[in-house]
């Protein structure tokens, strides 16, 4: 009867082996699926069907497996939500918040139609976060020892080999999505469309949707390896294959040359190195092989790549330089190609840095005119109208009707050094307005509050000009935000000449800002920010607390700092990259494992 009853609770361990599913398989997903657009899309992206290949599909998976996750929990009820002590419930009771707080911002939001399953080509609304907080959960009461770790590894490594593989034909140019197997794969036989893909050849994305994603991927991910393979008496297979699943992640992580990542990593390896202080002096050879193995690695990867790999590290110290200047005075508008749209009575203005470009409608034609009011001569070239004045060199003018009825060409497009940038349409009374040329409704340009990042537009692959204009937006959303992925609605979109000025183009969607921290903010209200806040600094400050600069580790302490690291990791690359389906189910039940791993080591210390 004892027997039975150690084999009875053994078998419950085994809770957690769907939660390798999730880790396993979501990430993986890739399946075209053409979305209609509501009302507020149109107005964005025009009426066009929109085909998203890295989201829904993995939410839909994710909800599937969820439910499945909750069921269990209600079966297993007893067995699994046993009582844990007061460091768990706190970080419990700031989860339930930010998920009820995620639940009102929803039920009060003005788009209805998008916080319940999220917007087109993110899916993270409502029904996805609660997915997140179910999974989080589960992973913190089901994982009961260190055996149920690999069922964090093995996923991982599944995902970065695959990921590895597809990524080396990305970075060369020959996408195997691209393919045609792969066509026939990710694209059902209904949709007789092929997908485009923003990506050239140098760059890899894998299953992650965008580059970016993949170094948040391995920020969380190479710390665990890493620190599995060096530090952990595992069996040895399980070491030999951390080891090269972290030098596939740092291939990763090159090859996507995700800034975001690399930060990720640099400052979770510092804090390893505090963490494992005593034991890595101890351990000096093979810490120092390992590290040296890696860095080489790097070098070898960055010289066969012809420096494209760590290309963009310089970058980091000018952003980082640049925060600190006192920019307060700066003005874009005088640095920008473009610094204004003014409309007059008869017509409109758009003034350049170097002249004005009067447009006016009078005598059956358009009449084009500089500052001084003289006559502008364009002459068609190539399908465009350009003139010799060089003030105007790098502007040209299209002309077109707005639909098959038109009598005369009533729209007409400016184009910067070959680009469209404005969209003017004539009316009736021969006034000239700037409309969307999306739906062909008049639009007003905007030059909304910048922040603190004023001047400092361009920092950070132009993220600066995202979260300067985000910021200002967070005073309307203290207590409750626009609702689960509605950014993009509350983004001042009309900022056409912000855009151009960080962007050089004006033919752009802001849909995200680019930081975990003001997606949260924004979308879910400063509160819930700050109940994810207390989430991540009580388990960091607990981790720290029991893992740092001790003498000797425990297979359930090594693992819990290299649990702890990668969470780090992927909140630091967090200041830069969003979170995105495509990586943050990994982070969530991460994180829950090294909650329930904190609580295992604090028990043992309780216990002896």
């Amino acid at each position: 009867m004892k027997n039975f009853g150690i084999k009875s609770e053994k078998s419950y361990e085994n809770l957690f082996i769907p939660v390798a599913f999730i880790l396993g398989i979501v990430p993986l997903i890739v399946r075209l699926i053409c979305i209609k657009p509501n009302a507020a899309l149109i107005n964005l992206y025009g009426n066009q069907p929109l085909r998203d290949l890295f989201s829904q599909r993995k939410a839909l998976f994710l909800t599937i497996f969820t439910v499945i996750l909750i069921v269990i929990s209600i079966i297993f009820c007893k067995k699994i939500f046993k009582k844990k002590d007061k460091i768990v419930n706190s970080i419990l009771i700031a989860a339930g918040i930010f998920l009820f707080l995620t639940l009102l911002s929803a039920m009060f939001s003005s788009y209805k139609d998008t916080v319940f399953f999220g917007i087109y080509d993110r899916a993270e609304g409502l029904i996805t976060i609660t997915c997140y907080m179910i999974i989080f959960v589960y992973s913190i009461y089901t994982f009961k020892n260190t055996n149920n770790y690999k069922y964090i590894i093995i996923p991982i490594l599944v995902v970065v080999v695959i990921n590895s593989f597809l990524g080396l034909f990305q970075y060369v140019g020959q996408d195997l999505i691209k393919s045609d197997l792969g066509k026939v794969i990710v694209i059902p036989s209904e949709y007789n469309v092929t997908p485009t893909f923003q990506y050239e050849s140098g760059k890899l994305y894998g299953t992650l949707f965008h580059y970016d994603y993949v170094g948040s991927f391995v920020a969380i991910v190479l710390p665990i390896l890493f620190c599995f393979a060096i530090f952990e008496d595992y069996e040895i297979a399980y070491k030999i294959l951390a080891g090269m699943g972290s030098l596939l992640s740092i291939w990763l992580l090159l090859g996507s040359s995700s800034r975001a990542g690399i930060v990720g990593v640099v400052v979770s390896i510092i804090l390893g190195i505090v963490i494992f202080g005593k034991l890595i002096s101890k351990r000096k050879k093979p810490f120092v092989i390992c590290l040296s193995v890696f860095i080489f690695i790097a070098i070898a990867i960055n010289f066969a790549t012809s420096g494209k790999a760590l290309s963009r590290i310089p970058s980091l110290m000018g952003d980082a330089l640049s925060v600190f200047k006192d920019s307060s005075d700066f003005d874009y508008r005088q640095y920008a190609f473009i610094k204004n749209i003014e409309y007059t009575d008869n017509g409109v203005n758009v003034v350049f840095q170097k002249d004005m470009l009067k447009i006016s409608f009078e005598n059956n034609q358009y009449v084009f005119e500089n500052s001084n009011n003289e006559i502008l001569d364009f002459q068609r070239a190539d399908k465009v109208y350009t003139t010799a004045d060089p003030n105007f060199s790098d502007v040209s003018i299209q002309y077109c009707k707005s639909n098959m009825k038109a009598t005369r060409a009533d729209q007409f497009i400016i184009n910067i050094k070959g680009q469209p940038a404005f969209t003017f349409k004539l009316k009736e009374d021969n006034t000239i307005h700037l409309i969307n040329p999306q739906t062909g409704s008049d639009m007003d340009i905007v030059f909304p509050e910048t922040s603190v990042f004023n001047g400092k537009e361009k920092l950070g692959s132009s993220r600066g000009y995202i979260w300067g204009r985000t910021i200002p937006l967070l005073k309307n959303h203290i207590i409750l935000g626009s609702g689960p992925d509605t950014f993009i609605y509350q983004f001042p979109q009309n900022d056409l000449i912000g855009k151009y000025y960080a962007y050089d183009t004006t033919n752009m969607v802001i849909d995200k800002p680019h930081d975990l921290y003001l997606q949260i903010a924004s979308n879910e209200g400063v509160v819930a920010l700050l109940a994810f806040l207390v989430i991540m600094i009580i388990y960091i400050v607990d981790s720290f607390k029991l893992y740092a600069l001790k003498n000797e580790y425990e297979k359930e302490q090594i693992l819990g700092a290299a649990t702890c690291l990668g969470v780090v990791g992927y909140l630091v690359a967090g200041l830069f990259n969003d979170s995105i389906i495509s990586v943050a189910p990994i982070f969530w039940i991460v994180l829950g494992v090294g909650v329930a791993l904190n609580f295992i080591n604090r028990q043992k210390i309780k216990n002896n």
